[in-house]
């Protein structure tokens, strides 16, 4: 048997990757149904989010502090100011793009805010949201001291 087939059995159990990407599924379906309603998908509520807690704030800033790749940002910010709900402008060095969400987008943030809540209490049944948080800090973490080090 070849060496590779020992890892058949238990690998796709204890793979990080896999299970982050079976958690990731699982819980973005709860949030995307859950805010149906409002129009938005989890993704994009929790890019405003960002936003509207940064803003102003450059796609730089905002790419990093999301941990989203540039084509990714630059579409789904695309797709929001498509929707009226972030401005897109250049910054005082105009190769620079500032987002803010806009009235429409701080309404429609507002409107979200009790079906986020309900798929919060959705996803509390499957997963602890404290072991959550605790690994969204420690990841921050890491990322911080990661690009201090590169620096």
């Amino acid at each position: 048997m070849p060496d590779w087939l020992a890892y058949v059995p238990r690998g796709r159990r204890e793979c990080a990757y896999a299970n982050v990407r079976l958690a990731s599924r699982v819980i973005g379906t709860i949030y995307d149904d859950a805010l149906k309603p409002v129009g938005l998908r989890a993704a994009q509520l929790a890019l405003l989010w960002a936003i509207v807690a940064m803003e102003p704030v450059d796609m730089t800033s905002l790419g990093r502090e999301t941990a989203t790749d540039q084509t990714t940002l630059s579409r789904t910010v695309e797709n929001l100011r498509r929707a009226k709900l972030v401005s897109v402008q250049a910054g005082e060095d105009r190769r620079v793009k500032v987002i803010r969400l806009t009235a429409s987008g701080r309404l429609r943030f507002a409107a979200a805010m009790p079906y986020w809540e309900r798929a919060q209490a959705e996803a509390a049944k499957l997963l602890s949201l404290e072991a959550l948080q605790g690994m969204g800090r420690s990841i921050r973490r890491a990322r911080r001291s990661t690009a201090t080090e590169a620096a």
